[in-house]
């Protein structure tokens, strides 16, 4: 099947298997090459995912604060907020996967930045969960943190990559 512009779907498809791999080697020399080393962008992030968390367990009435990247709950220790933890190589597969799927540039950027959006505050959503599992419920905070959190994040991933395959790609039109 071929859609307005004279490609089938297996042509869009092979180019975005090829896309994908050119921006994950770009990406993993960015990252690995640049962006870690230097530092900057992952403590920008993982300052404002603890910010976020700290505030976010403050409106929920619990005295929370931070000392460097360890969040309290009182005078617990609840989590540590490491680099890992910033959701920047996720925003990273999120946004690349847009970047590499056929379809229109505008609705691209709209769904990137409400996407990244989203999934940041989802993140923090996530970090606060944890706080709470570690001081309340410890003996399922390895599991959680490792297993469930996880799925529920990459599962918000997949809803928004639906959404945008479903309204904005050019391969749903022939669906």
């Amino acid at each position: 099947m071929e859609d307005n512009t004279g490609i089938n779907k297996r042509q869009l498809i092979k180019r975005f298997f090829i896309k994908a791999g050119v921006f994950y080697l770009l990406w993993q020399i960015l990252y690995l090459g640049i962006v870690r080393p230097n530092g900057h962008i992952d403590q920008f992030l993982t300052n404002l995912v603890i910010s976020g968390t700290v505030t976010g367990l403050n409106v929920l009435g619990l005295e929370s604060t931070n000392i460097v990247n360890i969040v309290y709950i009182g005078n617990i220790a609840a989590v540590r907020v490491e680099n890992q933890c910033n959701g920047l190589e996720l925003l990273a597969l999120f946004v690349g996967f847009l970047i590499c799927f056929p379809g229109k540039s505008l609705p691209k950027l709209i769904v990137s930045i409400i996407g990244s959006i989203l999934l940041f505050i989802t993140n923090i959503i996530r970090e606060i969960l944890l706080s709470l599992n570690y001081v309340y419920f410890e003996s399922s905070f390895n599991i959680n943190h490792k297993y469930t959190y996880t799925i529920v994040v990459y599962f918000i991933v997949f809803l928004i990559w639906k959404y945008w395959i479903k309204n904005f790609s050019i391969v749903s039109k022939n669906a």
